[in-house]
């Protein structure tokens, strides 16, 4: 063969290569083009979650291959078609379409790796698996591997250039470490994708594997085809455009048959995961999510609130950090739930804890369901309390009275005595009638108010409401003028009269002073008489009354309850020198006066 017919057919090669290289990267192309136009059919089509996360994903994805089939178009256009020859880029490309060609095939990379960790991103939102740690690893992995792959493309671009002079080994060592850390982080990202989806697949039925293939194929072929080039595994531009046409039209019809045969986005796993996450946030019932270790895994607004901590503070730390003095984590699985009082306020909560096991049926931790039950008790107590009264104080009464009359049929002689007992007994249950209804008034009354009251308006008015009684004891109030609160008026004057009228009629005292603490924000009432005897505070201090151990009446129990209605306690100090009730007020109902 002559020298002239071996150019010509080399020649023809050549040309050859040349066409089906440009013809290969211009289908390239074309389906690159698909992936953006599906991107914009999703967003124009389909609404909720994941769809613009998916949207982006096709956006970069064909940008990226679009990029590169530019590049190779160019290339093979000045008669580059293999990567060996890209050395001749100076004596082939025109100067002008260097920078051009060298930019776009960087952005390409960086397509590459932002695509990925925007389907990982899609796939999170999409399972609804996306937390404040998972942001974090995404944030983190991603956010090093973009960098890495940006800091080499712009290494490799200015060397190209003459920018910068690097030695070949030096410069080969940057692009394999930045090589190897794009591989393993864009890996980590497709494997992690992966598994989430074929997760959901096994367990949300609606959701099938092959939804997993067709979302799967997208990336992965497409990734692998990246890679094939850059190790070296393939070089030629024609065949590198033919595998990467190949594997985007795979991904694309894997991606639409999805979508629309299987109604990706009708299905939504994340619903599923949403809804018991949504129901969990909203209860109004303490819910707290442990660990195997006995830390906090999770806890709903309820919980917060219950126990005043932030979500913040709370995950992460031990049960019993959250949990009162009194009370041990331990005791909490037991077999019944266990009750307790919080320490701030007159709260009581019952504790029911139930194991919680994956599908494989192995522990997990627990659930901690806290029930505010402190309105249910109220009510007992109050039932209690009413049928004491009824079932002991009244038919006792009764009862005494029944024997005074048959006293009365016998006798002759002395009759008016046991008629004054007997008047005296009466007047007794007419009382308690009308400390009941007052109680009952007071229970069904909106303890808060909108409007102020003064403070001192409120005792001149119990004062008045105390029979004459109270005119011949000396009476010291000392309240701040202007001081006021936002408490239904009903309420705490009822609880001032029920105190003074026990200091007037209970206690025998010759003194009685009231006086209003600022700086603990509360109401003192004090008298120097007998004191309360230890067993009427004990019932309240217990709060609950039994057959051995009660009150005499409902005055102390109207004055508890009527307090607690409104946040305040009430505590009752007795020794020899006489009785002191303070009755503490919330410092946000209590509103000071104005300074002179």
């Amino acid at each position: 063969m002559s020298a002239q017919t071996t150019f010509r057919y080399h020649r023809y090669h050549y040309l050859v290569g040349q066409f089906v290289s440009m013809q290969v990267a211009a289908v390239t192309g074309l389906v690159s083009l698909g992936y953006l136009a599906f991107g914009g059919y999703l967003l124009s089509r389909y609404e909720g979650i994941g769809v613009r996360s998916l949207s982006l994903f096709l956006g970069l994805w064909g940008g990226n291959f679009l990029s590169a089939a530019v590049v190779i178009f160019a290339f093979s256009s000045f008669g580059i078609t293999n990567g060996a020859q890209l050395t001749q880029l100076g004596s082939q490309v025109p100067p002008t379409l260097q920078p051009l060609l060298i930019s776009v095939d960087f952005l390409a990379g960086l397509f590459t790796v932002s695509g990925i960790f925007v389907w990982l991103w899609f796939v999170l939102q999409y399972t609804q698996r996306i937390g404040r740690r998972e942001k974090i690893a995404i944030g983190g992995l991603g956010g090093g591997t973009f960098l890495i792959s940006a800091a080499n493309g712009l290494t490799g671009a200015a060397a190209a250039f003459g920018v910068i002079a690097l030695q070949p080994t030096f410069r080969t060592s940057i692009h394999q470490f930045a090589t190897v850390f794009e591989v393993l982080g864009t890996s980590v990202a497709i494997g992690v994708g992966i598994a989430l989806l074929y997760t959901t697949a096994t367990r949300h039925h609606p959701f099938r594997g092959r939804s997993v293939i067709g979302l799967s194929l997208a990336v992965v072929f497409p990734w692998l085809v990246g890679y094939l080039y850059q190790f070296g595994l393939v070089t030629e531009f024609a065949s590198v455009s033919a595998l990467r046409a190949s594997a985007l039209t795979l991904g694309l019809g894997g991606l639409w048959l999805t979508v629309t045969r299987d109604d990706l986005f009708e299905q939504l796993p994340a619903s599923r995961t949403i809804g018991r996450k949504t129901a969990f946030d909203a209860s109004d019932t303490a819910i707290v999510v442990v660990n195997n270790a006995g830390n906090v895994s999770d806890l709903n607004s309820a919980a917060q609130a219950l126990f005043g901590a932030a979500e913040l503070d709370s995950i992460g730390a031990p049960l019993d950090s959250l949990l009162p003095e009194t009370v041990d984590g331990d005791a909490l699985r037991q077999a019944e739930p266990i009750t307790f009082e919080l320490p701030a306020g007159n709260t009581v909560v019952e504790a029911a804890m139930t194991t919680a096991t994956d599908d494989s049926g192995q522990v997990i931790g627990e659930t901690i369901v806290f029930t505010d039950i402190t309105d249910e008790r109220r009510r007992q107590q109050r039932i209690q309390v009413l049928n004491r009264v009824l079932r002991h104080n009244l038919r006792n009464d009764l009862n005494i009275a029944q024997g005074y009359v048959d006293v009365m049929l016998d006798i002759d002689d002395g009759v008016e005595q046991y008629q004054d007992k007997i008047d005296a007994i009466f007047e007794n249950l007419v009382t308690m009638g009308d400390k009941a209804q007052r109680t009952e008034t007071v229970l069904a009354a909106n303890p808060l108010s909108t409007d102020s009251t003064a403070l001192s308006e409120l005792i001149d008015n119990a004062i008045d409401s105390i029979d004459a009684d109270i005119d011949s004891i000396p009476t010291t109030v000392t309240v701040p003028d202007g001081m006021a609160v936002r408490i239904n008026p009903v309420v705490l004057q009822s609880i001032i009269e029920e105190l003074l009228s026990n200091a007037v009629r209970h206690s025998g005292c010759s003194e009685i002073t009231i006086s209003y603490d600022a700086e603990e924000t509360t109401l003192v009432v004090a008298d120097d008489g007998s004191g309360l005897p230890s067993h009427e505070i004990a019932v309240l201090d217990n709060a609950e009354e039994t057959d051995l151990e009660h009150g005499s009446g409902l005055g102390l129990w109207l004055i508890k309850w009527g307090t607690d209605s409104f946040g305040g306690t009430a505590t009752f100090d007795t020794d020899a020198t006489g009785t002191r009730v303070r009755v503490e007020i919330p410092p946000d109902l209590v509103e000071e006066p104005s300074p002179t």
